[in-house]
C-alpha cells in the first residue's frame, strides 16, 4: 500500500512541462491515447527506444508503432502510397496504425530490424498537444510491463510500475479503451495484423477492395510487423478460461466460491443467482463500444480479488470491436 501512495505522489506531479523536457532530453513518459496509455519516447532517438524496451521488458524483435500528429510528419519518416494517404485523411487522427516502408532516419530498434515502420496519429488532445510542443514523432507502446493487461487509466499506469514508474500525464480514462487496428500496405494484398475500433469492413469501403483472409496472414509469417501479437498477451496474472459463447457459459461455469466469472452485461445476473462464484459484469447493455472501454480495468480488478480462475465468454462477432476483443480475450487465455 506504502508504494502505491508514493506512486500516486510521484504522478500528481507529472505537468506538461515536466513531461515536455523529459521526452526532449532523451527521456521516457507515459502519456494518454483514445486507445491505451503510451510510453512515449522520441522515435527518431535510439537510446530513448532503448529505454522504453528496458523499462517495459519487451522483446527487441517487437516493433513499435511510432505516433506523429499529421499525414505530413508521417512522409518525413516513411513512403506512404497513395492507398496510405486515402486512409489517412479518412481515419487520422483516430485507432487506425498503418504498416508502411520506413525512411532510414527511422532507428532499427523501433522498427525490430524491418524494413518497415507501424505508423499512427493519436486522437487524444493531450497526445497531440505534447506531439505538437515536441515537434518530433514519439514511439509509445502501450504504459505496462510486456503481455500483461494495458492500462487505461493513469493509476492503472502507476500502480503497474511502482517505483520504477515514469512521469506521468493523466488524460483521464481512454475514451476507446482497445489498442487500435493494424493494417499492413506493404503486401500485396492489405491484410489486417491486429483487429481494432476500425473494421475490416470500414477499410474495405475506404479502399474499394477486398482485404487479405487473416488466415492466410498469419500462415504468411507477415504478423511479425506488428505490435501485440504474441501468444499470450494482455493476460492478467489469474488464470482465465474462455468460453465459446455465452450460453455455454452460464451452461458449465464453477459455481464455488473460489472462482470469479465475468459477463458481457447485466441481463446475464439472474441465470447466476444461485451461483456462489463472485460475478462481475463488462457493461449495462452488452454495446461492445462499451465492453471494449471497460475490458481492461474489468480484467485488473478480476486480477484483485485473488481467485483461482476467471471464467468468461467470448462475444458473438457483430462488429470490429467485438472481434477486437474476441482478439484480446485469446492472447489473454493463452497457456
Amino acid at each position: 500500500m506504502l508504494l502505491r501512495k508514493e506512486s500516486t505522489a510521484s504522478l500528481q506531479k507529472a505537468n506538461f512541462s515536466l513531461c515536455i523536457n523529459t521526452l526532449l532530453d532523451g527521456g521516457v513518459v507515459a502519456l494518454p491515447t483514445e486507445t491505451v496509455y503510451g510510453l512515449a519516447c522520441l522515435a527518431l532517438d535510439p537510446d530513448a527506444v532503448a529505454k522504453v524496451y528496458r523499462l517495459k521488458g519487451r522483446p527487441s524483435s517487437n516493433p513499435l508503432i511510432v505516433h506523429v500528429p499529421n499525414l505530413e510528419q508521417a512522409m518525413e519518416i516513411s513512403y506512404p502510397d497513395t492507398i496510405c494517404k486515402l486512409l489517412c485523411r479518412k481515419f487520422w487522427p483516430g485507432p487506425l496504425t498503418l504498416i508502411i516502408p520506413k525512411k532510414n532516419v527511422v532507428p532499427d530498434n523501433v522498427t525490430a530490424g524491418l524494413e518497415t515502420v507501424a505508423i499512427r496519429s493519436p486522437s487524444h488532445p493531450l497526445f497531440r498537444k505534447v506531439l505538437q510542443s515536441t515537434g518530433k514523432p514519439l514511439a509509445a507502446p502501450s504504459a505496462n510491463p510486456y503481455s500483461t493487461v494495458s492500462p487505461t487509466s493513469a493509476e492503472e499506469v502507476v500502480n503497474s510500475f511502482g517505483n520504477t514508474c515514469p512521469p506521468v500525464l493523466d488524460g483521464g480514462k481512454c475514451e476507446i479503451g482497445l489498442e487500435s487496428t493494424v493494417l499492413d500496405l506493404t503486401c500485396e494484398t492489405p491484410a489486417i495484423l491486429r483487429p481494432g475500433p476500425i473494421s475490416r469492413t470500414d477499410v474495405e469501403k475506404v479502399i474499394g477492395r477486398k482485404l487479405a483472409d487473416p488466415t492466410e496472414t498469419f500462415k504468411s509469417g507477415i504478423s511479425r510487423k506488428s505490435p501485440g501479437l504474441s501468444a499470450k498477451h494482455y493476460a492478467p496474472e489469474t488464470p482465465l478460461r474462455l468460453y465459446p459463447n455465452i450460453k455455454l457459459l452460464l451452461k458449465h461455469a464453477p459455481s464455488s466460491s473460489e472462482n470469479l466469472i465475468i459477463i458481457p452485461s447485466k441481463e446475464f445476473l439472474p441465470s447466476l443467482d444461485s451461483c456462489s462464484a463472485t460475478v462481475m459484469t463488462f457493461s449495462e447493455n452488452g454495446d461492445s463500444m462499451e465492453i471494449g472501454r471497460n475490458l481492461y480495468s474489468t480484467l485488473k480488478k478480476a486480477d484483485l480479488s485473488k481467485k483461482k480462475t476467471i471464467h468468461l465468454p467470448m462475444l458473438e462477432e457483430t462488429d470490429g470491436m467485438s472481434e477486437a476483443i474476441n482478439d484480446r480475450l485469446r492472447r489473454a487465455s493463452c497457456s
